[in-house]
């Protein structure tokens, strides 16, 4: 059997079994019907009407405009594979899923990082630019062991993912992330249609970066960032001859409690979680000097709600998540007889509260086995309150964003679909509040360059139209499907400031061709 389960991971979704009366969209039919496929859990997998289900896919996707976050690229092209499945092996239910993707970005600014848009603060900038060349990789599996003594089961998730990225300009930046999470669980079955389900989570994550030019005689201005506009020193660090190199290392501990209901007609899922992170960011490697602490604890709540009735469906979810960001800045001094680096004062300067949270509803019309359409509203609020303890620094942004989704399925004699989705949204802040000062013994580059152009995208206004069309050729001798799908969505902001205007937008688009197999 553990063989049989090794494969099935390794090559989820490459292969289908034979079976009768399978229509193109069952994988999208089993996700919207069933409730808590997205919890952590993986025992969970015993609370639903599994099916043997998965997709494979080649896509090719672009994203151009200037309507967007100051540290992000203006252009990207990448390409990729990604497949999942659902497999039941001798009563043992699989979920595995894995993702490959790689590409450029242009005309990046300012970077130096794989993600500049983490919650930690301590990053490193230049003043330059460039094109980057970037590699992503992820494995997430889920495995439920057999209802024991009808009664409990037992899961493990593992989700793995690794990015590699440098840049082919000086200062090159080479940086290398790691990102492992492990999520023990068990679900204890009250009777056929109730459950309690708890898991724990483990996370481990580690990025080194190092800077370094090829051309030494030239000096660059480096910027280690600690908080609002803050940077160490307020003056740059030079690079010429030597590189920098930093590490970031930290570990997320916590877990969540689930419950769920699964009735003839009505389903029910409420899970609730808490995490705490500890990260540190370390300086050099023979004597590492510390250069910040992100630690946050983490609360999260999701709810799904299915009602079927007759050849309708109902679903409703709601999801909340909160960071409370606490970073500690430290000052040291290097012993010069041990050359170690000794702490004098270290204390939080500066805090975050990063709130998330959504809500949704959406309608769908069968027509027989298929889907014949679907319709959903969601409605997200996004909060942000940074700020900076030293000279009461502050930037703190609420929004709100609406989005409205309506997919229609033409079926055909043959088997094959062809489904077309629009959805327009629009997105505003209700309430910002900002503040900085600007040093007189500094050019202020971080500010300017940086802080100003973000905040006036967090603010920004915007409206946003997405769609898709995707058609599916009838099933092979062997019941599997053939897919053609492209997608796009179009980002333009209503209002103009001072760094960004009405006539700029994002455009993000994507062609897919994949294999539906059952």
């Amino acid at each position: 059997m553990s063989k049989k389960l090794i494969i099935s991971i390794l090559i989820a979704g490459s292969v289908g079994a034979v079976r009768a009366q399978t229509t193109a969209f069952e994988l999208e039919k089993f996700k919207i019907q069933e409730v808590g496929l997205k919890s952590t859990n993986a025992s969970l997998l015993n609370t639903n009407d599994f099916r043997n289900l998965g997709n494979t896919s080649v896509f090719y996707n672009q994203k151009s405009g200037d309507f967007k976050h100051p540290l992000l690229a203006s252009e990207s092209h990448f390409g990729g594979f990604e497949t999942e499945r659902f497999q039941e092996l001798k009563n043992w239910k699989l979920y595995g899923r894995f993702g490959l993707d790689f590409g450029k970005d242009k005309k990046v600014s300012n970077t130096t990082q794989l993600d500049p848009l983490r919650l930690n603060p301590y990053i490193v900038v230049d003043s330059l630019g460039g094109d980057w060349n970037k590699q992503n990789y992820a494995l997430e599996t889920k495995i439920a062991s057999p209802i024991l003594n009808e009664r409990i089961a037992f899961g493990l998730g593992f989700d793995y993912k690794v990015s590699t990225g440098a840049r082919q300009r000086d200062p090159r930046p080479l940086s290398t992330s790691n990102n492992l999470a492990l999520t023990p669980a068990v679900t204890y079955f009250l009777n056929e249609q109730n459950a309690i389900a708890l898991n724990g989570r483990y996370e481990y994550f580690v990025e080194d970066l190092s800077v370094s030019n090829v051309n030494k005689t030239t000096v660059h201005n480096m910027y280690k960032l600690i908080g609002v506009g803050e940077y160490v020193g307020s003056s740059p660090t030079f690079i010429g001859t030597s590189e920098i190199s930093r590490r970031y290392n930290g570990n997320k501990f916590g877990g969540a409690l689930q419950y769920v209901f699964k009735g003839e007609s009505f389903r029910f899922f409420g899970e609730g979680l808490v995490n705490h992170n500890a990260e540190r960011a370390k300086d050099g490697n023979t004597n590492p000097q510390e250069a910040g602490k992100h630690e946050y604890w983490e609360y999260g709540a999701n709810v799904e709600a299915v009602y079927n009735h007759d050849l309708s469906m109902h679903r409703l979810g709601f999801s909340w998540n909160q960071k409370n960001v606490d970073n500690t800045e430290y000052h040291q001094y290097q012993d010069v007889d041990t050359r170690q680096f000794v702490t004098l004062f270290s204390a939080v300067f500066n805090t975050n509260l990063v709130t998330n949270s959504n809500l949704s509803y959406a309608f769908t019309k069968w027509k027989g086995e298929a889907i014949n359409w679907d319709l959903g509203l969601n409605v997200q609020y996004a909060g942000w309150d940074n700020k900076y303890a030293t000279n009461q620094s502050q930037q703190t942004v609420d929004r709100m964003g609406y989005d409205l989704r309506f997919k229609k399925y033409f079926q055909f004699r043959d088997a094959s679909v062809f489904a077309v989705e629009l959805s327009p949204g629009y997105s505003h802040h209700i309430d910002s509040e900002f503040r900085y000062d600007e040093k007189s013994y500094s050019t202020n580059f971080v500010a300017k360059d940086i802080l100003y152009p973000t905040n006036a995208f967090l603010v920004a206004d915007y409206f946003n139209v997405g769609a898709s069309v995707q058609y599916t050729f009838k099933p092979s001798k062997n019941n599997t499907q053939l897919y053609v799908k492209l997608s796009e969505n179009y980002i333009k902001p209503t209002v103009s400031n001072e760094y960004f205007t009405k006539s700029q937008y994002r455009l993000n688009w994507q062609v897919a061709v994949g294999l539906l197999t059952f």
